[in-house]
C-alpha cells in the first residue's frame, strides 16, 4: 500500500480518512509513530469521510494515544489516570464501574491517580491485594469495607 507525507514528515497511510486523521494528529503535536498507532487501531476504510467522522475519529485516535502514552507512566508521579495497574480483585471501582453502581464521588481518573499515589508513596505494589490495597480503595471510593462486586 503506497504511503503518502503529510504534516512535517507525519507517514500516514493512503487511505484519505486515514491521511486525513493523521494530519490532525500530527498538527496536535502527536509523533508520526502515535498517529499511526492511533489511526491503525480502528478500521477506516468504509466510513465517508466527513468533517465530522474525522473529527471523532481524529478524538477517538487522540484518546487510544493517550491510553498507551500513559500505560509508560504507570509506577512515576506522571501517571494520569488513564492506563490501568490494578489488581483484578478491584476492577469493577478502578475501571469505572463504580459510577454505575453508586459512586458519586470524584472522577475515575482522579480517583485512579489518588489510589495510585497512595500506593506509591506507601511504597506497595501497584497491582498488589493485601488489606492495606482494600483500605486504600475504600478510603477513596468512599466505602465501609471493599465489595467486589461493587454491590
Amino acid at each position: 500500500m503506497a504511503e503518502a507525507v503529510r504534516a512535517e514528515g507525519c507517514r500516514v497511510m493512503s487511505s484519505p480518512l486515514s491521511i486525513a486523521v493523521s494530519a490532525v494528529l500530527c498538527g496536535k503535536g502527536y509523533t508520526a509513530r502515535e498517529a499511526n498507532y492511533g489511526v491503525n487501531f480502528f478500521k477506516t476504510n468504509s466510513v465517508a469521510i466527513t468533517k465530522s467522522s474525522v473529527i471523532d475519529f481524529a478524538d477517538h485516535a487522540e484518546i487510544m494515544i493517550d491510553l498507551l502514552r500513559d500505560g509508560g507512566r504507570v509506577g512515576t508521579t506522571a501517571y494520569e489516570g488513564l492506563a490501568y495497574f490494578w489488581a483484578y480483585k478491584y476492577r469493577f471501582w478502578m475501571r469505572g464501574d463504580a459510577h454505575c453502581n453508586g459512586y458519586k464521588g470524584k472522577s475515575i481518573k482522579r480517583a485512579r491517580r489518588e489510589v495510585h499515589a497512595t500506593m506509591l508513596g506507601e511504597h506497595l505494589s501497584l497491582d498488589g491485594e493485601t488489606s492495606r490495597h482494600d483500605e486504600i480503595v475504600n478510603g477513596v471510593f468512599g466505602m465501609s469495607e471493599y465489595k467486589e462486586e461493587g454491590n
